[in-house]
């Protein structure tokens, strides 16, 4: 599969709390976040769903997706994703359409099946509802009927209509995976594809998922062709010494998650100054191997060649830098390059 040009961009994000910030501060900066995405061309603003971590004020990304709904006017804005399990579908689907009615044509839904937090937590969230065994699948697929109002012959709960009424404010599907499962729930359903080749950072394993699930594709009219995003966490900066030092926070952050720990999102000067043991300093390497980290030119390059690899139509990136202004001006840096790479490769010999 060639990469199309030029390649779509798209932006997750965690809404990190730094050390000496605030939850306030954090969602402020993430909607200053979108419409410096917005300005810089990016695609999609998607936000991670995250619980009990201190680092991360990403809890409700519906709050955050509503609020950016009014600062920005473009951008396509979506949840990356939903941890279905840990909500009632009726609920997710009232609250997307409602969205809908505040962006409309502009929202994505995406939907994944892992609890976004530890388990204590997973149960906690979903109280009695936990109690209840329930597939993804037979989740998802009652999502739909509440968010369209076509119910399946028999259906509990057909009649139910999901508020706001009206045509055309259901979103758009997209299904995360880390795997191949997720390849054929999104395939089966109608909806997109979105790898996380951040969490599992096997090219190989991507592409596999993405031929598998074109070749299952049932269109829809909402989705009428398949498409694949790929997700990448990224750390960039001028020059890679000073990506590599951008990334240090990344690894600690990690380190601290493992133990269970619920901490303020480490800055370069406190991950830098951490004293890891020979273990802790393994552990903290491994997520950052996760990352593309480099200079702009090195990133654009590695972003390229990875939507090629796992044949993906789209990448959506994190870039995972503590503090905000400085985050907000690697939008155009990332976009910056990109485009200067397809231009190089159209230039004639």
């Amino acid at each position: 599969m060639s990469v199309s040009s030029p390649l779509p961009l798209s932006v997750l994000d965690l809404v990190p709390v730094p050390l000496g910030s605030s939850a306030a501060g954090s969602v402020e900066a993430a909607l200053a976040y979108a419409k410096a995405a917005e300005d810089a061309g990016f695609t999609r603003y998607w936000v991670a769903e995250h619980h009990n971590m201190g680092a991360l004020a990403s809890s409700v990304p519906l709050a955050v997706l509503a609020a950016a709904s009014q600062r920005t006017t473009r951008i396509r804005l979506g949840s990356g994703g939903v941890m279905l399990p840990n909500h009632a579908p009726l609920s997710v689907a009232e609250g997307y359409r409602l969205l809908s009615a505040l962006a409309p044509d502009r929202v994505d839904l995406g939907l994944g099946r892992a609890p976004g937090t530890d388990g204590r937590t997973a149960r906690a969230l979903r109280g009695a509802q936990g109690m209840i065994e329930e597939s993804f699948e037979r989740q998802l697929s009652d999502l739909i009927a509440f968010g369209t109002g076509q119910y399946p012959a028999g259906h509990p709960f057909a009649g139910t209509v999901a508020a706001p009424a009206g045509e055309g404010l259901f979103p758009p599907l997209w299904i995360l995976s880390s795997s191949g499962y997720g390849a054929h729930v999104a395939a089966k359903a109608g909806a997109g594809l979105a790898f996380a080749w951040h969490i599992n950072p096997d090219t190989a394993q991507a592409r596999a998922a993405a031929d598998a699930y074109r070749a299952a594709f049932q269109p829809l009219e909402a989705f009428p062709e398949p498409r694949v995003i790929v997700a990448a966490s990224v750390v960039t900066a001028p020059t890679a010494a000073e990506a590599e030092e951008l990334s240090l926070p990344l690894g600690l952050m990690f380190l601290r998650l493992t133990r269970g720990e619920s901490a303020p999102y480490p800055t370069v000067a406190e991950a830098k100054a951490y004293p890891y043991t020979p273990q802790e300093r393994a552990l903290a390497d491994s997520m950052r191997r996760r990352a593309i980290i480099g200079d702009p030119q090195s990133v654009a390059a590695r972003l390229h060649a990875l939507a090629r690899d796992a044949a993906a139509d789209e990448v959506i990136v994190s870039l995972n830098i503590p503090d905000a202004a400085q985050r907000r001006d690697t939008l155009k840096l990332v976009m910056d390059a990109v485009r200067a790479q397809e231009a190089r490769e159209l230039a004639p010999a």
